[in-house]
């Protein structure tokens, strides 16, 4: 399974394909895709709403991938830095 992940144009923030072909910055509203409807969602997204769109893996229940690459870990988590500040100060 796939889940396709940019960055939002207008705010910066990571966010997530999610169905229907909606962003999201909530990574367990992200739609899960098997290869083939990756491969053709990443072709179609629209680049005047987010930039830097790729896939990522995810694994057999939809989460992602455990330890695939460190980077989608801080980018679904928030800055590594200042918990008190970020998307991680709302998630103690």
């Amino acid at each position: 399974m796939k889940l396709i992940t940019a960055h939002d144009l207008r705010t910066g923030e990571v966010v997530y394909l999610a169905p229907a072909g909606a962003w999201t910055s909530d990574l367990d509203a992200a739609a899960r895709l098997n290869d083939d409807e990756a491969a053709l969602a990443v072709k179609a997204v629209d680049a005047t709403r987010v930039v830097n769109a790729y896939l990522v893996e995810a694994d057999a229940d939809g989460a992602l991938a455990q330890r695939v690459r460190l980077r989608e870990s801080i980018r679904a988590a928030g800055p590594t830095v200042r918990l008190d500040l970020g998307k991680q100060a709302s998630n103690p």
